[in-house]
């Protein structure tokens, strides 16, 4: 969980579970027949490629009134299997990681949204995304599920924001305590600290493996109860 996405109920995929719900039997197969017939074969335009995207960034004049706003560019690549890690290109070009780090900082530099533009509504939001996250883990231990949350990384300017906006005593430490599941949070542990983060708030490709198989191995000693094989009933951490 990343403070910012997670207290403030932001949901850039949010309508993933309920599609998946809803899917016609006719996307699905669409879906299939793209992944394993035409995508391994033909390559295809990224969107932040698009020329009406492309033509969107442009410095166009602006009205009165009007800021400017830079959207956030490409960050990330997929492999089939939904396997993503960061794009090279913001480890390694310097100009192109100045550009990502320059997005982030106008959301560190701008006003706070609407509903978190005052204390009161600050608290109310986190409350309920704490409240939300109560209900979602006692759903899951009812159906044997171990549940453990994962504070990851990150750096610079962007966990100023975080330790500003959404400090640890007031989001993390009272999530754990309302939910009573345990935590991970990366600054306890020196194994999970001291990996470069290109843009401030996600692992290099190759950092995001050692990260992974650091905090495997945290959750196996601490945290994963495993149960006889005899048992059917499987205990699965999430």
């Amino acid at each position: 969980m990343a403070p910012e996405l997670f207290f403030s109920g932001f949901a850039y995929r949010g309508d993933v579970l309920p599609y998946y719900h809803k899917q016609s039997l006719t996307q699905r197969s669409g879906n299939w027949l793209s992944m394993h017939l035409l995508e391994p074969v033909f390559a295809f335009d990224d969107p932040d490629f698009a020329l009406a995207t492309v033509v969107k960034r442009q410095a166009w004049p602006l009205r009165p009134g009007m800021q400017s706003h830079i959207d956030v560019r490409k960050l990330s690549v997929s492999d089939a299997d939904r396997s993503t890690h960061l794009w090279s290109k913001v480890e390694n070009d310097p100009d192109y990681r100045a550009l990502a780090r320059s997005i982030w900082a106008q959301h560190f530099d701008g006003p706070p949204p609407p509903n978190m533009n005052t204390p009161a509504k600050l608290h109310a939001l986190i409350d309920t995304q704490v409240q939300r996250a109560v209900v979602a883990v006692a759903k899951l231990r009812a159906r044997g599920v171990q549940v453990v949350f994962v504070r990851p990384p990150s750096a610079g300017r962007y966990l100023t924001f975080e330790n500003q906006v959404f400090p640890r005593a007031q989001t993390w430490d009272v999530l754990l305590k309302r939910t009573g599941a345990p935590g991970i949070y990366f600054e306890d542990y020196p194994k999970l600290q001291g990996y470069e983060l290109p843009e401030w708030s996600h692992l290099a490709a190759a950092d995001a493996q050692r990260f992974t198989a650091e905090l495997y191995r945290i959750v196996e000693q601490n945290y994963w109860q495993r149960t006889p094989r005899s048992d059917k009933k499987r205990n699965n951490p999430i």
